[in-house]
């Protein structure tokens, strides 16, 4: 059974402005698509370096990880004058962190488990 996905926004500044999604629950066929249009509107709102906190996600399915995939090709043009923006993951629970490794993303994306070094990551 889905549980309900949630999504936190806040806002740190390292040595850019990094805008952070903290997600809770299941990210799966029932709610990827909430992640997407969530990030669709904080990148269309301006924002260029994205970092998800996942240490709130206990299941992640294919669907999840399509969503964390289209964002990523959104991010390509997320930068000033279309260049290319930022996204990272930070906290992935071990049962995720299971997921991104067997389907090889995390060699696709930036994987941090303290906030800071992933801040400094930007």
């Amino acid at each position: 059974m889905s549980s309900a996905l949630r999504i936190a926004v806040s806002e740190e500044k390292g040595n850019v402005p990094v805008t952070i999604l903290h997600l809770t629950g299941d990210l799966d066929g029932k709610t990827y698509q909430e992640l997407e249009a969530k990030a669709a509107e904080i990148i269309g709102a301006g924002a260029s370096n994205l970092l998800f906190d996942l240490g709130g996600v206990g299941f992640m399915g294919s669907a999840g990880m399509r969503a964390l995939h289209a964002i990523s090709n959104k991010m390509k043009t997320a930068g000033p004058n279309g260049s290319a923006g930022k996204m990272t993951l930070l906290n992935p629970t071990d049962a995720v962190a299971r997921v991104l490794k067997t389907l090889g993303f995390d060699q696709h994306f930036s994987i941090h488990t303290n906030l800071e070094e992933a801040l400094k990551s930007f």
